[in-house]
């Protein structure tokens, strides 16, 4: 097979060339095989040992379908310094299983595993990849079913390609850090992109639900959504195939000219930084200057100050100065593709005996947001306007009152009105409500005697 520091492998024909073991293929996908109409409840599946160019950097993709009571978990070994290093997990995986990403490395400490990457310090670097996948199910009526595996390595001599010039512009809907869940700080970049690739082909996905969806649950004190393994997995979720890669510039333009967005990190400084930061932004074009003969990039900063702000251009020399190379794919799903994309419940809003307190309920059934919950909530008035995407709204927050109610803002009670009401968990799980807020009666109008002697119903006399 050729070299190449990219690999995608998903379908039936390639995914046979390697070592079934307790897994079957159907519609292209791997699954567990099936005994008198029950699943197996293990299996693995091992890639064929794939020569890569000489690396430093690997990051592993994958898609899945994983209902509930299933899990997949992705693994790699890396040949280097003549040898090949145990297995390395980049940890269990499921929609509604608390993901964390482990920390791993071989016995002279010269190649680890972080987050989701694998880095090689060892001299002349990497030069083979091989892949495993685990599938398992407590239920033997259900199977996980595995659509893609990818691998993308960073070469230490690449030897980049600038391709041909290409003049085209994307529709790609624009969302900032300041108008969405601040919990996640400046991480939230990513799923903003992330919602940005998939809503433009139609999903209209709140950037919460990517985000919990693919929050990385290993470090306890700050949340974090840096694991783009599992922003990639996130997005398969959802039905699309999505991949990390490294990308140059003929890459990146292949992508726009085939009508894809992507995911690009750049290295630049920001507003209340010192030192220069890694950050996620959406690349949807190409074009060229002739004012000043010179090719720009289209990209959107989810760091700009509003929506409005956030698609910008900048000089092609400039963004391949901070361009990182670490890129995500992302191509539009398929019909007949299987999601199970963050679960949305429709539920009713019941006003509480509280001024502003109200509580969620389903099918007449009390579903207040229980102790543990550690979501965001927030509300969007119906302001008339007709807006590309949910995301685009305008957002309140909101917060759990200690009895599992939400309570409103002030300045949206003193308003009144319809409005949307967003209650995402830690699962990527989003309630659903709209109500009618009462809107506030009217002060009336003093008729207290005035100065003159005359009151506040009639005019004054000359």
């Amino acid at each position: 097979m050729e070299q190449r520091n990219n690999l995608v492998l998903q379908g039936t024909e390639t995914f046979s060339r390697g070592q079934l073991d307790n897994l079957a293929l159907e519609n292209g996908a791997l699954v567990l095989d099936s005994v008198a109409g029950r699943s197996l409840l293990y299996g693995s599946y091992t890639t064929p040992e794939f020569a890569m160019p000489a690396f430093c950097n690997l990051n592993v993709s994958w898609n899945a379908h994983a209902p509930r009571d299933t899990m997949v978990e992705v693994r790699c070994r890396v040949y280097a310094a003549g040898a090949w290093t145990s297995w390395m997990s980049f940890g269990k995986w499921a929609p509604d299983y608390p993901r964390c990403s482990v920390s791993s490395q071989s016995e002279d400490g010269m190649i680890f595993l972080m987050g989701d990457t694998v880095t090689v310090a060892a001299p002349g670097g990497g030069t083979g990849v091989q892949l495993q996948v685990n599938l398992s199910t407590n239920n033997d009526k259900v199977t996980p079913a595995v659509r893609l595996l990818a691998a993308a390595v960073r070469p230490l001599a690449w030897e980049k390609r600038n391709g041909h010039a290409l003049n085209r512009r994307l529709y790609l809907p624009e969302y900032c850090l300041s108008a969405h869940d601040p919990s996640f700080g400046r991480e939230m970049d990513l799923p903003l992109v992330m919602a940005a690739l998939m809503n433009r082909w139609g999903e209209d996905i709140l950037p919460e639900e990517v985000a919990y969806a693919m929050e990385d649950g290993s470090t306890r004190s700050t949340r974090s959504t840096g694991n783009t393994a599992f922003a990639a997995a996130a997005a398969g979720c959802c039905g699309y195939p999505c991949w990390q890669a490294w990308m140059d510039l003929a890459d990146l333009r292949e992508q726009i000219h085939d009508g894809c967005s992507v995911a690009v990190q750049v290295e630049r400084r920001v507003r209340g930084q010192r030192d220069p930061v890694r950050l996620w932004m959406g690349l949807h074009g190409f074009g060229h200057d002739d004012a000043v003969m010179a090719d720009f990039v289209l990209l959107n900063d989810p760091t700009a100050d509003t929506d409005g702000a956030v698609n910008c251009t900048m000089a092609l020399v400039d963004f391949m100065r901070y361009f990182t190379g670490k890129a995500i794919a992302l191509r539009p799903k398929q019909r007949e593709t299987e999601a199970d994309r963050p679960r949305r419940l429709r539920c009713e809003l019941r006003a509480g005996t509280q001024p502003g307190v109200y509580y969620f309920e389903r099918r007449g059934e009390p579903a207040d947001l229980p102790e543990d919950f550690s979501g965001w909530i927030a509300c969007a008035p119906h302001d008339g306007v007709a807006h590309a995407t949910t995301a685009h709204r305008t957002f309140l927050r909101c917060t759990r009152t200690e009895d599992g109610g939400v309570q409103f803002p002030p300045e949206l009670l003193a308003a009144g009105g319809r409005c949307s009401v967003y209650a995402v968990d830690q699962t990527g799980t989003m309630r659903v409500a709209e109500v009618r807020l009462p809107k506030p009666k009217p002060v009336p109008a003093s008729t207290e005697p005035k100065a003159n002697g005359q009151t506040g119903d009639a005019p004054a006399q000359p």
